[in-house]
Protein backbone atom coordinates (compact mmCIF):
# COMPACT_ATOMS: atom_id res chain seq x y z
CA UNK A 1 0.00 0.00 0.00
CA UNK A 2 0.99 3.59 -0.50
CA UNK A 3 1.14 6.09 2.34
CA UNK A 4 1.75 9.80 2.59
CA UNK A 5 4.88 11.28 4.08
CA UNK A 6 6.43 14.75 4.12
CA UNK A 7 8.08 15.87 0.88
CA UNK A 8 11.37 14.15 0.26
CA UNK A 9 14.64 16.04 0.29
CA UNK A 10 14.92 15.94 -3.49
CA UNK A 11 11.45 17.43 -3.90
CA UNK A 12 12.09 20.10 -1.28
CA UNK A 13 15.27 21.11 -3.10
CA UNK A 14 13.42 21.26 -6.40
CA UNK A 15 10.61 23.38 -4.99
CA UNK A 16 13.04 25.75 -3.29
CA UNK A 17 14.69 26.42 -6.63
CA UNK A 18 11.31 27.16 -8.20
CA UNK A 19 10.58 29.85 -5.62
CA UNK A 20 11.92 33.41 -5.81
CA UNK A 21 14.36 34.59 -3.09
CA UNK A 22 12.77 34.94 0.32
CA UNK A 23 9.75 32.77 -0.50
CA UNK A 24 9.30 29.37 1.15
CA UNK A 25 6.79 26.70 0.18
CA UNK A 26 5.92 24.44 3.07
CA UNK A 27 5.44 20.85 1.90
CA UNK A 28 2.54 19.18 3.68
CA UNK A 29 0.44 16.10 3.29
CA UNK A 30 -2.48 17.50 1.32
CA UNK A 31 -2.75 17.77 -2.44
CA UNK A 32 -1.99 20.99 -4.24
CA UNK A 33 -4.98 23.25 -4.13
CA UNK A 34 -6.66 24.47 -7.30
CA UNK A 35 -8.28 27.88 -7.48
CA UNK A 36 -11.41 26.43 -5.88
CA UNK A 37 -9.65 24.62 -3.00
CA UNK A 38 -10.63 25.10 0.61
CA UNK A 39 -8.52 27.42 2.74
CA UNK A 40 -8.57 25.12 5.76
CA UNK A 41 -5.29 24.14 7.39
CA UNK A 42 -3.64 20.94 6.11
CA UNK A 43 -4.03 17.82 8.18
CA UNK A 44 -1.16 16.47 10.22
CA UNK A 45 1.08 13.87 8.64
CA UNK A 46 0.01 10.27 9.07
CA UNK A 47 2.94 7.83 9.33
CA UNK A 48 3.13 4.98 6.80
CA UNK A 49 0.81 2.14 7.77
CA UNK A 50 -1.37 4.27 10.04
CA UNK A 51 -5.03 4.87 9.26
CA UNK A 52 -5.92 8.22 7.74
CA UNK A 53 -9.59 8.47 6.86
CA UNK A 54 -9.37 12.12 5.83
CA UNK A 55 -7.03 11.79 2.90
CA UNK A 56 -7.99 10.98 -0.66
CA UNK A 57 -6.71 7.54 -1.77
CA UNK A 58 -3.99 7.65 -4.38
CA UNK A 59 -4.62 6.56 -7.96
CA UNK A 60 -2.67 3.35 -7.41
CA UNK A 61 -4.65 2.55 -4.27
CA UNK A 62 -8.01 3.10 -5.95
CA UNK A 63 -7.02 1.05 -8.99
CA UNK A 64 -5.58 -1.87 -7.02
CA UNK A 65 -6.57 -5.18 -8.63
CA UNK A 66 -7.85 -3.51 -11.79
CA UNK A 67 -4.58 -2.45 -13.39
CA UNK A 68 -3.16 -4.06 -16.55
CA UNK A 69 0.01 -5.16 -14.77
CA UNK A 70 0.12 -8.62 -16.33
CA UNK A 71 -0.96 -10.36 -13.12
CA UNK A 72 -4.52 -9.10 -12.61
CA UNK A 73 -7.40 -11.57 -12.99
CA UNK A 74 -9.66 -8.62 -13.76
CA UNK A 75 -7.44 -7.58 -16.66
CA UNK A 76 -6.88 -11.16 -17.83
CA UNK A 77 -10.64 -11.49 -18.30
CA UNK A 78 -10.62 -8.20 -20.22
CA UNK A 79 -7.90 -9.52 -22.56
CA UNK A 80 -9.74 -12.83 -23.00
CA UNK A 81 -12.77 -10.91 -24.31
CA UNK A 82 -10.48 -9.07 -26.74
CA UNK A 83 -9.04 -12.35 -28.02
CA UNK A 84 -12.53 -13.71 -28.52
CA UNK A 85 -13.51 -10.57 -30.42
CA UNK A 86 -10.46 -10.86 -32.65
CA UNK A 87 -11.18 -14.52 -33.40
CA UNK A 88 -14.67 -13.52 -34.53
CA UNK A 89 -13.02 -11.34 -37.18
CA UNK A 90 -10.93 -14.12 -38.78
CA UNK A 91 -11.83 -17.40 -40.43
CA UNK A 92 -12.16 -20.60 -38.35
CA UNK A 93 -8.88 -22.42 -37.78
CA UNK A 94 -6.78 -19.25 -38.10
CA UNK A 95 -3.61 -18.78 -36.05
CA UNK A 96 -2.62 -15.21 -35.09
CA UNK A 97 1.08 -14.72 -34.27
CA UNK A 98 2.11 -11.67 -32.21
CA UNK A 99 5.63 -11.02 -30.86
CA UNK A 100 6.41 -8.90 -27.81
CA UNK A 101 8.53 -5.79 -28.30
CA UNK A 102 12.27 -6.32 -28.22
CA UNK A 103 14.35 -5.08 -25.31
CA UNK A 104 16.91 -2.54 -26.51
CA UNK A 105 20.18 -1.69 -24.82
CA UNK A 106 22.44 1.33 -24.56
CA UNK A 107 24.82 0.92 -27.51
CA UNK A 108 27.99 -0.94 -26.56
CA UNK A 109 26.64 -2.05 -23.18
CA UNK A 110 24.32 -4.55 -21.52
CA UNK A 111 22.33 -1.73 -19.92
CA UNK A 112 18.66 -2.09 -20.89
CA UNK A 113 16.83 0.98 -22.12
CA UNK A 114 13.37 1.77 -20.67
CA UNK A 115 11.01 -0.84 -22.04
CA UNK A 116 7.70 -0.21 -23.74
CA UNK A 117 5.58 -3.18 -24.73
CA UNK A 118 4.26 -3.50 -28.28
CA UNK A 119 0.68 -2.23 -28.11
CA UNK A 120 -0.93 -5.11 -30.02
CA UNK A 121 0.83 -7.72 -27.87
CA UNK A 122 -0.14 -5.89 -24.68
CA UNK A 123 -3.72 -5.45 -25.85
CA UNK A 124 -4.20 -9.16 -26.52
CA UNK A 125 -2.18 -10.67 -23.65
CA UNK A 126 -2.07 -8.12 -20.83
CA UNK A 127 1.68 -8.78 -20.49
CA UNK A 128 3.07 -5.32 -19.91
CA UNK A 129 6.79 -5.54 -19.22
CA UNK A 130 8.34 -8.80 -20.42
CA UNK A 131 10.08 -9.17 -23.77
CA UNK A 132 11.20 -12.36 -25.58
CA UNK A 133 7.68 -13.71 -25.90
CA UNK A 134 5.46 -14.73 -28.80
CA UNK A 135 1.71 -15.17 -28.48
CA UNK A 136 -0.12 -17.67 -30.68
CA UNK A 137 -3.90 -17.30 -30.72
CA UNK A 138 -5.50 -20.39 -32.24
CA UNK A 139 -9.08 -20.15 -33.44
CA UNK A 140 -10.86 -23.49 -33.26
CA UNK A 141 -12.03 -25.27 -36.41
CA UNK A 142 -15.62 -24.33 -35.64
CA UNK A 143 -14.69 -20.74 -34.81
CA UNK A 144 -16.29 -20.91 -31.38
CA UNK A 145 -13.24 -20.84 -29.10
CA UNK A 146 -9.65 -19.65 -28.94
CA UNK A 147 -6.57 -21.33 -27.49
CA UNK A 148 -4.12 -18.80 -26.03
CA UNK A 149 -0.54 -20.07 -26.22
CA UNK A 150 2.58 -18.19 -25.09
CA UNK A 151 6.16 -18.95 -26.01
CA UNK A 152 8.54 -17.53 -23.38
CA UNK A 153 12.31 -17.47 -23.05
CA UNK A 154 13.76 -19.91 -20.54
CA UNK A 155 15.48 -18.74 -17.38
CA UNK A 156 18.94 -17.32 -17.92
CA UNK A 157 20.85 -16.95 -14.67
CA UNK A 158 23.50 -14.70 -16.20
CA UNK A 159 20.94 -12.38 -17.78
CA UNK A 160 18.90 -12.35 -14.58
CA UNK A 161 22.01 -11.19 -12.74
CA UNK A 162 22.21 -8.15 -15.02
CA UNK A 163 18.57 -7.37 -15.84
CA UNK A 164 16.48 -9.03 -13.14
CA UNK A 165 13.91 -11.81 -13.21
CA UNK A 166 11.33 -12.24 -15.96
CA UNK A 167 8.32 -14.39 -16.62
CA UNK A 168 8.88 -17.77 -18.27
CA UNK A 169 7.39 -21.21 -18.89
CA UNK A 170 7.24 -21.84 -15.15
CA UNK A 171 4.82 -18.93 -14.71
CA UNK A 172 1.77 -20.28 -16.50
CA UNK A 173 -0.47 -19.53 -13.52
CA UNK A 174 0.71 -15.93 -13.41
CA UNK A 175 0.48 -15.47 -17.17
CA UNK A 176 -2.96 -17.11 -17.23
CA UNK A 177 -2.37 -18.56 -20.71
CA UNK A 178 -3.88 -21.86 -21.81
CA UNK A 179 -0.42 -23.14 -22.61
CA UNK A 180 3.10 -21.78 -21.98
CA UNK A 181 6.07 -23.27 -23.84
CA UNK A 182 9.76 -22.39 -24.12
CA UNK A 183 10.50 -19.89 -26.87
CA UNK A 184 12.92 -22.41 -28.36
CA UNK A 185 9.87 -24.51 -29.36
CA UNK A 186 8.53 -21.75 -31.62
CA UNK A 187 10.31 -22.85 -34.85
CA UNK A 188 8.89 -26.36 -34.60
CA UNK A 189 5.45 -24.88 -33.89
CA UNK A 190 5.71 -22.78 -37.06
CA UNK A 191 6.60 -25.88 -39.07
CA UNK A 192 3.62 -27.67 -37.56
CA UNK A 193 1.06 -25.06 -38.58
CA UNK A 194 2.73 -24.85 -42.00
CA UNK A 195 2.28 -28.60 -42.41
CA UNK A 196 -1.37 -28.25 -41.43
CA UNK A 197 -1.73 -25.38 -43.92
CA UNK A 198 -3.66 -23.37 -41.35
CA UNK A 199 -4.57 -19.75 -42.14
CA UNK A 200 -2.09 -17.42 -40.42
CA UNK A 201 -2.56 -13.72 -39.66
CA UNK A 202 0.31 -11.49 -38.55
CA UNK A 203 1.72 -8.00 -38.92
CA UNK A 204 4.98 -8.15 -40.91
CA UNK A 205 6.21 -4.85 -39.43
CA UNK A 206 6.20 -6.35 -35.94
CA UNK A 207 8.48 -9.18 -37.06
CA UNK A 208 11.05 -7.03 -38.83
CA UNK A 209 14.36 -7.53 -37.01
CA UNK A 210 12.91 -10.22 -34.73
CA UNK A 211 15.20 -13.21 -33.98
CA UNK A 212 12.57 -15.52 -35.45
CA UNK A 213 11.74 -13.33 -38.43
CA UNK A 214 13.11 -15.96 -40.80
CA UNK A 215 10.57 -18.43 -39.41
CA UNK A 216 7.58 -16.35 -40.48
CA UNK A 217 8.94 -14.14 -43.30
CA UNK A 218 10.86 -15.13 -46.40
CA UNK A 219 14.56 -14.42 -45.65
CA UNK A 220 14.84 -12.56 -48.94
CA UNK A 221 12.21 -10.09 -47.84
CA UNK A 222 12.78 -9.53 -44.12
CA UNK A 223 13.84 -5.97 -44.94
CA UNK A 224 10.28 -5.29 -46.16
CA UNK A 225 11.37 -4.42 -49.70
CA UNK A 226 8.77 -2.49 -51.70
CA UNK A 227 7.27 -3.79 -54.94
CA UNK A 228 6.27 -1.61 -57.90
CA UNK A 229 3.02 -0.62 -56.18
CA UNK A 230 4.87 0.67 -53.12
CA UNK A 231 3.51 -2.10 -50.92
CA UNK A 232 5.59 -4.42 -48.78
CA UNK A 233 6.17 -7.67 -50.68
CA UNK A 234 6.61 -10.86 -48.65
CA UNK A 235 6.78 -14.44 -49.82
CA UNK A 236 4.28 -16.69 -47.95
CA UNK A 237 6.71 -19.17 -46.38
CA UNK A 238 4.03 -20.32 -43.93
CA UNK A 239 1.71 -21.40 -46.70
CA UNK A 240 -0.50 -19.84 -49.31
CA UNK A 241 -3.08 -18.66 -46.77
CA UNK A 242 -0.81 -16.32 -44.78
CA UNK A 243 -1.96 -12.71 -44.42
CA UNK A 244 0.86 -10.28 -43.59
CA UNK A 245 -0.90 -6.92 -43.44
CA UNK A 246 -4.30 -7.56 -41.82
CA UNK A 247 -3.64 -7.84 -38.09
CA UNK A 248 -2.97 -4.16 -37.45
CA UNK A 249 -6.25 -3.00 -38.97
CA UNK A 250 -8.24 -5.72 -37.16
CA UNK A 251 -6.78 -4.83 -33.76
CA UNK A 252 -7.18 -1.12 -34.42
CA UNK A 253 -10.89 -1.70 -34.99
CA UNK A 254 -11.10 -3.19 -31.51
CA UNK A 255 -8.83 -0.65 -29.84
CA UNK A 256 -10.70 2.32 -31.31
CA UNK A 257 -13.70 1.73 -29.02
CA UNK A 258 -12.58 1.70 -25.40
CA UNK A 259 -14.21 -0.63 -22.90
CA UNK A 260 -15.27 0.66 -19.46
CA UNK A 261 -12.12 -0.92 -17.99
CA UNK A 262 -9.92 0.97 -20.45
CA UNK A 263 -11.73 4.25 -19.84
CA UNK A 264 -11.14 3.77 -16.11
CA UNK A 265 -7.37 3.50 -16.66
CA UNK A 266 -7.45 6.51 -18.98
CA UNK A 267 -9.29 8.50 -16.31
CA UNK A 268 -6.48 7.62 -13.92
CA UNK A 269 -3.86 8.67 -16.46
CA UNK A 270 -5.66 11.98 -17.00
CA UNK A 271 -6.04 12.51 -13.25
CA UNK A 272 -2.29 12.19 -12.73
CA UNK A 273 -1.68 14.62 -15.57
CA UNK A 274 -4.31 17.00 -14.20
CA UNK A 275 -2.73 17.26 -10.76
CA UNK A 276 0.72 17.73 -12.27
CA UNK A 277 -0.55 20.54 -14.51
CA UNK A 278 -2.25 22.29 -11.61
CA UNK A 279 0.93 22.04 -9.56
CA UNK A 280 3.11 23.43 -12.35
CA UNK A 281 0.71 26.32 -12.91
CA UNK A 282 0.52 26.99 -9.18
CA UNK A 283 4.31 27.22 -8.87
CA UNK A 284 4.83 29.32 -12.02
CA UNK A 285 6.58 32.66 -11.71
CA UNK A 286 8.51 35.00 -14.03
CA UNK A 287 12.13 34.17 -14.86
CA UNK A 288 11.65 30.43 -14.40
CA UNK A 289 13.41 28.17 -16.87
CA UNK A 290 11.31 25.93 -19.09
CA UNK A 291 13.26 22.92 -17.83
CA UNK A 292 12.10 23.57 -14.26
CA UNK A 293 8.47 23.19 -15.27
CA UNK A 294 9.27 20.20 -17.49
CA UNK A 295 11.19 18.37 -14.75
CA UNK A 296 8.59 19.14 -12.11
CA UNK A 297 5.80 17.79 -14.32
CA UNK A 298 7.62 14.54 -14.96
CA UNK A 299 8.50 14.12 -11.29
CA UNK A 300 4.90 14.63 -10.19
CA UNK A 301 3.58 12.13 -12.74
CA UNK A 302 6.11 9.48 -11.86
CA UNK A 303 5.62 9.80 -8.11
CA UNK A 304 1.91 9.09 -8.67
CA UNK A 305 2.67 5.88 -10.56
CA UNK A 306 3.13 6.89 -14.20
CA UNK A 307 5.61 4.61 -15.93
CA UNK A 308 6.91 7.13 -18.44
CA UNK A 309 6.13 10.15 -20.55
CA UNK A 310 4.29 9.04 -23.72
CA UNK A 311 6.07 11.73 -25.75
CA UNK A 312 8.63 14.46 -25.03
CA UNK A 313 6.75 17.20 -23.21
CA UNK A 314 6.63 20.66 -24.76
CA UNK A 315 7.30 23.53 -22.37
CA UNK A 316 7.62 26.61 -24.57
CA UNK A 317 7.82 30.15 -23.34
CA UNK A 318 7.18 33.23 -25.45
CA UNK A 319 7.80 32.84 -29.18
CA UNK A 320 8.82 29.20 -28.66
CA UNK A 321 5.13 28.34 -28.36
CA UNK A 322 4.80 29.03 -32.10
CA UNK A 323 6.87 25.89 -32.77
CA UNK A 324 4.37 23.02 -32.65
CA UNK A 325 6.77 20.33 -31.43
CA UNK A 326 9.15 22.61 -29.54
CA UNK A 327 11.63 20.44 -27.66
CA UNK A 328 14.42 22.67 -26.32
CA UNK A 329 12.75 23.19 -22.91
CA UNK A 330 15.74 25.19 -21.69
CA UNK A 331 14.98 28.90 -21.98
CA UNK A 332 14.06 31.47 -19.37
CA UNK A 333 10.42 32.64 -19.42
CA UNK A 334 10.15 36.36 -18.79
CA UNK A 335 7.36 38.35 -17.17
CA UNK A 336 4.70 39.19 -19.73
CA UNK A 337 5.27 36.01 -21.75
CA UNK A 338 3.01 33.01 -22.10
CA UNK A 339 4.13 29.45 -21.51
CA UNK A 340 2.57 26.60 -23.48
CA UNK A 341 2.87 23.12 -21.98
CA UNK A 342 1.84 20.05 -23.98
CA UNK A 343 2.38 17.01 -21.76
CA UNK A 344 0.86 13.78 -20.53
CA UNK A 345 1.76 10.53 -18.86
CA UNK A 346 1.72 6.82 -19.65
CA UNK A 347 -0.10 4.99 -16.88
CA UNK A 348 0.04 1.21 -17.31
CA UNK A 349 0.06 1.47 -21.07
CA UNK A 350 -2.57 4.20 -21.54
CA UNK A 351 -1.64 7.75 -22.47
CA UNK A 352 -2.99 11.15 -21.55
CA UNK A 353 -2.25 14.19 -23.71
CA UNK A 354 -3.13 17.69 -22.50
CA UNK A 355 -2.10 21.24 -23.38
CA UNK A 356 -2.56 24.48 -21.49
CA UNK A 357 -1.22 27.97 -22.11
CA UNK A 358 -0.87 30.46 -19.27
CA UNK A 359 0.81 33.79 -18.49
CA UNK A 360 3.95 33.12 -16.49
CA UNK A 361 3.32 36.24 -14.43
CA UNK A 362 -0.32 35.37 -13.71
CA UNK A 363 -2.02 37.99 -15.88
CA UNK A 364 -2.78 37.98 -19.61
CA UNK A 365 -1.99 41.12 -21.58
CA UNK A 366 -4.91 42.44 -23.63
CA UNK A 367 -3.62 40.99 -26.95
CA UNK A 368 -2.83 37.65 -25.29
CA UNK A 369 -6.27 37.52 -23.74
CA UNK A 370 -7.93 38.33 -27.08
CA UNK A 371 -6.14 35.50 -28.92
CA UNK A 372 -6.68 33.14 -25.99
CA UNK A 373 -10.42 33.75 -25.92
CA UNK A 374 -10.71 33.03 -29.64
CA UNK A 375 -8.90 29.71 -29.20
CA UNK A 376 -10.97 28.98 -26.10
CA UNK A 377 -14.19 29.52 -28.06
CA UNK A 378 -13.07 27.01 -30.69
CA UNK A 379 -11.94 24.61 -27.98
CA UNK A 380 -15.28 24.79 -26.16
CA UNK A 381 -17.47 24.38 -29.24
CA UNK A 382 -15.38 21.56 -30.71
CA UNK A 383 -15.53 19.60 -27.46
CA UNK A 384 -19.31 19.96 -27.40
CA UNK A 385 -19.40 18.49 -30.93
CA UNK A 386 -17.76 15.23 -29.80
CA UNK A 387 -21.01 13.25 -29.80
CA UNK A 388 -22.14 10.08 -31.51
CA UNK A 389 -22.56 10.45 -35.25
CA UNK A 390 -20.14 13.33 -35.76
CA UNK A 391 -16.67 12.71 -37.18
CA UNK A 392 -13.21 14.03 -36.51
CA UNK A 393 -13.32 15.69 -39.92
CA UNK A 394 -16.60 17.41 -38.98
CA UNK A 395 -15.02 18.78 -35.81
CA UNK A 396 -11.89 19.88 -37.68
CA UNK A 397 -14.01 21.80 -40.20
CA UNK A 398 -15.73 23.52 -37.28
CA UNK A 399 -12.37 24.51 -35.80
CA UNK A 400 -11.17 25.86 -39.16
CA UNK A 401 -14.28 28.04 -39.44
CA UNK A 402 -13.99 29.40 -35.90
CA UNK A 403 -10.26 30.11 -36.08
CA UNK A 404 -10.49 31.59 -39.58
CA UNK A 405 -13.18 33.93 -38.30
CA UNK A 406 -10.86 34.88 -35.44
CA UNK A 407 -8.01 35.62 -37.86
CA UNK A 408 -10.31 37.86 -39.88
CA UNK A 409 -11.66 39.73 -36.83
CA UNK A 410 -8.19 40.34 -35.39
CA UNK A 411 -6.88 41.57 -38.72
CA UNK A 412 -4.28 38.82 -39.07
CA UNK A 413 -5.61 38.09 -42.53
CA UNK A 414 -7.36 40.90 -44.38
CA UNK A 415 -9.99 38.65 -45.92
CA UNK A 416 -13.45 37.38 -45.09
CA UNK A 417 -13.84 34.15 -43.14
CA UNK A 418 -15.04 32.37 -46.29
CA UNK A 419 -12.05 33.53 -48.34
CA UNK A 420 -9.61 32.54 -45.61
CA UNK A 421 -11.07 29.03 -45.59
CA UNK A 422 -11.39 28.57 -49.35
CA UNK A 423 -7.84 29.78 -50.00
CA UNK A 424 -6.31 27.99 -47.03
CA UNK A 425 -4.99 31.26 -45.61
CA UNK A 426 -5.49 29.98 -42.05
CA UNK A 427 -2.88 27.22 -42.44
CA UNK A 428 0.22 29.26 -41.50
CA UNK A 429 -1.47 30.08 -38.18
CA UNK A 430 -3.35 26.80 -37.60
CA UNK A 431 -1.32 24.10 -39.37
CA UNK A 432 -2.50 20.94 -37.61
CA UNK A 433 -5.64 18.89 -37.17
CA UNK A 434 -8.14 19.53 -34.39
CA UNK A 435 -7.18 16.28 -32.68
CA UNK A 436 -6.39 12.58 -32.87
CA UNK A 437 -7.46 9.26 -31.39
CA UNK A 438 -5.99 8.52 -27.96
CA UNK A 439 -5.35 5.28 -26.11
CA UNK A 440 -2.38 2.95 -25.80
CA UNK A 441 -0.52 5.21 -28.21
CA UNK A 442 -0.58 9.00 -28.10
CA UNK A 443 -1.67 9.06 -31.75
CA UNK A 444 -3.71 5.90 -31.43
CA UNK A 445 -5.04 3.51 -34.09
CA UNK A 446 -3.84 5.45 -37.13
CA UNK A 447 -5.67 3.13 -39.54
CA UNK A 448 -9.05 4.46 -38.36
CA UNK A 449 -10.20 7.20 -40.71
CA UNK A 450 -11.10 10.72 -39.61
CA UNK A 451 -14.45 10.28 -41.39
CA UNK A 452 -15.51 7.41 -39.09
CA UNK A 453 -18.55 8.53 -37.04
CA UNK A 454 -17.92 8.70 -33.30
CA UNK A 455 -19.46 5.96 -31.17
CA UNK A 456 -19.72 5.50 -27.42
CA UNK A 457 -16.25 4.73 -26.09
CA UNK A 458 -14.32 6.64 -28.73
CA UNK A 459 -11.51 8.59 -27.05
CA UNK A 460 -9.84 11.53 -28.76
CA UNK A 461 -8.10 14.83 -28.13
CA UNK A 462 -9.40 18.28 -29.04
CA UNK A 463 -6.58 20.80 -29.49
CA UNK A 464 -7.23 24.02 -31.44
CA UNK A 465 -4.44 26.56 -31.56
CA UNK A 466 -3.20 29.77 -33.09
CA UNK A 467 0.50 30.45 -33.68
CA UNK A 468 1.66 33.98 -34.47
CA UNK A 469 5.46 33.97 -34.85
CA UNK A 470 7.44 37.05 -33.98
CA UNK A 471 9.20 37.17 -37.37
CA UNK A 472 6.02 37.27 -39.51
CA UNK A 473 5.60 40.97 -40.19
CA UNK A 474 2.15 40.58 -41.75
CA UNK A 475 0.86 39.93 -38.24
CA UNK A 476 -0.12 43.10 -36.33
CA UNK A 477 2.73 43.92 -33.96
CA UNK A 478 0.73 43.52 -30.73
CA UNK A 479 0.06 39.84 -31.53
CA UNK A 480 3.54 38.77 -32.62
CA UNK A 481 5.19 36.07 -30.53
CA UNK A 482 1.91 34.68 -29.18
CA UNK A 483 1.34 30.92 -29.46
CA UNK A 484 -1.72 29.38 -27.82
CA UNK A 485 -3.01 25.80 -27.85
CA UNK A 486 -5.64 24.23 -25.59
CA UNK A 487 -6.05 20.46 -25.49
CA UNK A 488 -8.23 18.07 -23.54
CA UNK A 489 -8.90 14.33 -23.60
CA UNK A 490 -12.48 13.44 -24.53
CA UNK A 491 -14.57 10.28 -24.17
CA UNK A 492 -17.63 10.10 -26.42
CA UNK A 493 -20.70 9.17 -24.37
CA UNK A 494 -23.72 7.20 -25.54
CA UNK A 495 -27.43 7.87 -25.36
CA UNK A 496 -27.20 11.50 -26.41
CA UNK A 497 -25.20 12.45 -23.32
CA UNK A 498 -22.51 15.12 -23.30
CA UNK A 499 -18.92 13.96 -23.85
CA UNK A 500 -16.77 13.30 -20.80
CA UNK A 501 -13.73 15.56 -20.52
CA UNK A 502 -11.09 13.54 -18.68
CA UNK A 503 -8.87 16.57 -18.03
CA UNK A 504 -11.66 19.01 -17.13
CA UNK A 505 -10.20 19.79 -13.69
CA UNK A 506 -7.31 21.76 -15.20
CA UNK A 507 -8.26 25.45 -15.37
CA UNK A 508 -8.97 26.72 -18.87
CA UNK A 509 -11.25 29.76 -18.49
CA UNK A 510 -9.29 33.02 -18.39
CA UNK A 511 -10.17 33.97 -14.81
CA UNK A 512 -9.51 30.43 -13.54
CA UNK A 513 -6.13 30.29 -15.24
CA UNK A 514 -5.05 33.65 -13.81
CA UNK A 515 -6.18 32.57 -10.34
CA UNK A 516 -4.26 29.29 -10.54
CA UNK A 517 -0.95 30.64 -11.84
CA UNK A 518 1.39 31.29 -8.91
CA UNK A 519 -1.35 30.49 -6.39
CA UNK A 520 1.01 28.45 -4.21
CA UNK A 521 3.53 31.26 -4.15
CA UNK A 522 0.78 33.79 -3.45
CA UNK A 523 -0.37 31.79 -0.43
CA UNK A 524 3.14 31.79 1.02
CA UNK A 525 3.71 35.51 0.38
CA UNK A 526 0.31 36.62 1.64
CA UNK A 527 0.51 34.72 4.89
CA UNK A 528 -2.37 32.45 3.97
CA UNK A 529 -2.32 28.67 3.78
CA UNK A 530 1.11 27.56 2.56
CA UNK A 531 1.41 25.90 -0.82
CA UNK A 532 1.30 22.17 -0.44
CA UNK A 533 2.73 19.17 -2.18
CA UNK A 534 1.47 15.61 -2.07
CA UNK A 535 4.11 12.89 -2.02
CA UNK A 536 3.68 9.13 -1.86
CA UNK A 537 6.12 6.37 -1.15
CA UNK A 538 5.85 2.61 -1.45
Amino acid sequence: MLARRPAATALAALVSRLCPPGITIAPTTTRLASSSSSSSEPAAWTPPGAADETRKPSVLERMSGRLPDGQSKFWHDECARRRDALMNMVSPGTVVLVPAAALNHVPGTRIPLPYRQEATFFYLTGVYKDSEMVAALECSADGKSVNYKLFCANEDAERQRWEGSRLGPKDQKTLMADCVEPLSNFPSYVREIHTQNRPVVLDAKMWHGHPYASQVLDPRHTTLAKDTTGRSHLEPVLGASVTYNLLESLVHELRWVKTPAEVEVMRASAEITTEAFNTCMGLSRPNMNERQISCLFEFLCRQEGAERMPYPQVVAGGNGACTIHYSDNNKKIFDGELVLMDAGCDFFGYASDVTRTWPIGGKFTDPQREVYEHVLEAHRECMEACVEGNTLRDVHKMSVHLLSRALSRMGMVQKSTQQIILRGLYKPYYPHSIGHWLGMDTHDVHTISAIRPFVEGTVLTIEPGLYLPRNVHEIPSQYRGIGIRLEDDIVVSGGGREPEVLSAAIPVEVDEVEAQVGSLLDAAVGGGRPGTLSVYHN
